[in-house]
Order: C-alpha cells, then sequence, then structure tokens
C-alpha cells in the first residue's frame, strides 16, 4: 500500500502476544517470578502438613498456601485431592521402605551389619521428628481408611519379608521369621516410648540386638 506521497508504507508489526503459561509454573509475584513447581513438590508439601497435623488438613487450598501459588495450579498435576493422598502413600512406601533396603544393601555386608544399619536408620527417625512423624500419621490414617491400612500392611509385610531373609541367612538358630517380627515389634514399639531420650532407645536396641537377636553361641 502506498502513502501521499507515493511510497510504500512498511506494514505493521503485530502485537506480540503472551506466551501460554507452562503447566507447574508458578504465578510472579512482587518480588520476582519464582521457580517452576513440580509434582514432587506438592507431595513433599502434602507429606510435610500430614506429619505434622494428620490426613484431614492435607487439603488444596492449605498446601497452595504453603507453596505461594493458586490452586489452580495444583491441577496441572493432580485430578482430585485423592490423587494427591495416592502419591503421599506411594512416596511413603518408596522412601520408608524401598529406599531403606536400597541403602542397607549398598552400604552393609553382613546380614548383622545390615540389621544394625536397620536399626539405626529407625532410631534417627523419632515421631517428633519428620520421619518418624510420617510414619506414625500414615498408620493413624490406616485405622480409618481400608485403602492406607492395605498399603500399610503391605509395607509391613516387605519389611518382616526382608529382616526374615536376614536372620535366615545370618543362621540364627530360633526361626527367623519370629525373630524378624520380634525385632520388628520391639523397634516400633520402641519407637513411641517418651520415657527414653533418642540415644538412649539406639543404646537399648544395639544391647536387644547382642543379647537377644545376636546371642553368642554358648561354649
Amino acid at each position: 500500500m502506498k502513502n501521499e506521497t507515493g511510497t510504500k508504507r512498511k506494514p505493521r508489526a503485530e502485537p506480540e502476544r503472551a506466551a501460554a503459561p507452562k503447566p507447574g509454573r508458578r504465578a510472579a509475584s512482587a518480588r520476582g517470578v519464582k521457580t517452576d513447581l513440580q509434582r514432587a513438590d506438592w507431595v513433599r508439601a502434602g507429606l510435610r502438613v500430614l506429619a505434622q497435623s494428620g490426613v484431614d488438613a492435607v487439603l488444596i487450598p492449605r498446601l497452595a498456601t504453603d507453596l505461594g501459588v493458586t490452586k489452580g495450579s495444583f491441577y496441572w498435576h493432580f485430578e482430585s485431592r485423592d490423587d494427591l493422598l495416592l502419591a503421599l502413600i506411594e512416596e511413603w512406601k518408596q522412601h520408608a521402605t524401598l529406599r531403606v533396603i536400597e541403602i542397607v544393601e549398598s552400604a552393609s555386608t553382613s546380614p548383622q551389619e545390615k540389621i544394625r544399619l536397620i536399626a539405626f536408620i529407625g532410631t534417627n527417625s523419632p515421631i517428633d521428628e519428620f520421619g518418624g512423624a510420617i510414619e506414625l500419621a500414615v498408620r493413624n490414617w490406616a485405622r480409618t481408611n481400608p485403602a492406607v491400612r492395605s498399603a500399610v500392611a503391605d509395607v509391613d509385610q516387605q519389611r518382616l519379608t526382608y529382616l526374615t531373609s536376614l536372620y535366615a541367612e545370618m543362621g540364627a538358630k530360633v526361626d527367623p521369621e519370629l525373630l524378624a517380627c520380634l525385632h520388628y515389634s520391639f523397634s516400633t514399639g520402641l519407637r513411641l516410648i517418651f520415657a527414653y531420650p533418642e540415644q538412649q532407645k539406639l543404646a537399648m536396641r544395639q544391647a536387644a540386638l547382642d543379647t537377644i537377636f545376636f546371642p553368642s553361641p554358648v561354649k
């Protein structure tokens, strides 16, 4: 197109359109643009609330406030609150059982060393800290939710099976499954006793291993 002077007009530049937001991206704030928010961030936030206040407190608005985003951001990663709760259970199963077994298998050689490391890891997760608190919260949740109770039963069975295999490999004269059950019950119950400080609980676990679970052969 020509103007009145007969010269060609330059075409007007089209205004740039704002790019569509990427899934999981946090909204900008007065302090600047926040980093991308991933599914794992919501899971970690949910686990923190579960450990602190129980499952009834794991609500989308609260998690959004904790993470500094709108509720809409949640639905980039989860279809519903139930979807998130399922992810919390799966993360707990991975972190509290399968990951522990991986650590023990890679760090220890003899079955006795592996059992001692399991005892040490357990004692270093008291119920007033995150590791122990999440364990207690999940078990409380299982009392009223059949699906969670089934998941906890699976975890218990995995732990007992692993302990049984270690006691069998050790060549225990007592039934390995019985030893595993006694060990697991002792460790779980000891965590719930407030009368002893955590270091004393660790010492008691070690003493139980030396005198009850790993007794020296009678000469």
